[in-house]
């Protein structure tokens, strides 16, 4: 069943720097060919709406689209709003379909959705499009999204369905915690560092045979210090000598065979900021305790 659409609805609209109005006749728009009406079922805060506020036509993303689509798709679309246009915030949405156009195919009327804001794919000037900035938010009671806007190139959406059984003010919060979670990840290397500087601890005897075999599939090294028994003749070693007359955070990768756990705790006082240690134990377990730098251990 269609819902009722009102003509006008409340809304939260940014007109310019440091000014916020509040309106009760924000003009509803029926969906075009290719667009989605939605009703705003939860909307967050979040800091970056203060900098819209704040920068309001000089936001990165407040600007003309410059990329990613056909401009004069654009002219057929009344939530996208760049530059001096008034805008309505607010990107933590969660909203339901309550209209469709005749062209749309890939949502339907009842579809309950969570926005993913970042339209990466079509470009300002200085960054990307987003909703809540260049495109309406959602601080608004209803919202309207174009199929050319929310769908990617390669015909992913950005509009992710949310269950029936989900709270929308706690499935709003998924963007802000996604935010917080893909700051602090760390995206490790999973190979050697080309032409790093490596160095290899043989405190085991199987350092010999299992070192040519795995630099054979890394990318090479400028340099290989090797610390422990004699190194094999068909590797090409720059430099040998003590662990304690290494400089410290030096190494960019660290193949540490052995069970001396003193041995391993200054094998990262010898690694430099990004560095990888490999801790390679030839089937035996440390002689003792082992004391790590946090974070440096996963």
């Amino acid at each position: 069943m269609t819902a009722t659409i009102p003509d006008t609805q409340r809304a939260v609209q940014l007109v310019g720097s440091e000014q916020l109005a509040f309106t009760t006749t924000k003009q509803v728009h029926p969906p075009g060919p290719y667009q989605i009406l939605c009703q705003v079922e939860a909307v967050g805060l979040c800091f970056s709406d203060i900098k819209l506020l704040n920068q309001f036509d000089d936001h990165a993303r407040k600007s003309d689209v410059v990329s990613g689509i056909d401009p004069a798709a654009l002219l057929e679309m009344p939530m996208y709003v760049p530059n001096e246009e008034a805008t309505v915030p607010g990107h933590e949405t969660v909203v339901d379909v309550i209209a469709a156009g005749d062209e749309v195919t890939q949502f339907k009327i009842g579809d309950r959705l969570l926005v993913q804001a970042d339209f990466r794919w079509l470009k300002t000037n200085g960054s990307n499009s987003a909703f809540g900035y260049n495109f309406e938010g959602g601080l608004q009671e209803y919202v309207l999204l174009d199929e050319r806007v929310v769908i990617t190139p390669d015909q992913d959406s950005t509009l992710i369905p949310v269950d029936v059984s989900l709270s929308a003010s706690g499935s709003a919060l998924v963007e802000p915690f996604a935010c917080v979670e893909a700051a602090y990840v760390v995206r490790e290397r999973q190979t050697l560092k080309p032409g790093g500087n490596l160095l290899v601890i043989a405190g085991h005897p199987d350092a010999l045979a299992v070192v040519p075999d795995f630099l054979a599939s890394q990318p090479d090294p400028s340099e290989v210090t090797w610390v422990g028994s004699d190194a094999p003749k068909s590797l090409k070693v720059t430099k040998t000598g003590s662990i304690a007359d290494l400089p410290d955070e030096h190494f960019d990768d660290v193949l540490f065979f052995g069970v001396g756990g003193e041995a391993l705790e200054t094998a990262f006082k010898k690694t430099a900021s990004s560095g990888l240690v490999v801790v390679i134990q030839c089937g035996q377990k440390f002689d003792g305790e082992v004391v790590c730098p946090l974070g440096r251990i996963h």
